[in-house]
């Protein structure tokens, strides 16, 4: 008769080290989404600086003054 211990004790410990790595992996691209939603904010920001700045600018350098 065959003895089908060892092998499903390696079954297992292969279907664990799966779910380990599947969970790991999870872990991994929820933490890249957080730095880039983070790093698509700063950009957000600095767009919204920039546009502050040209719109100073413009008002600065127009010639005619309205108000």
């Amino acid at each position: 008769m065959i003895d089908w211990g060892p092998a499903i004790l390696v079954c297992l410990t292969v279907t664990i080290g799966l779910l380990y790595s599947n969970s790991r992996l999870t872990d991994l691209r929820n933490d890249m989404n957080s730095r880039f939603e983070a790093i698509e904010k700063r950009f957000d920001d600095l767009k919204d600086w920039i546009r502050s700045e040209v719109k100073r600018l413009e008002e600065r350098s127009s010639p005619i003054r309205r108000g």
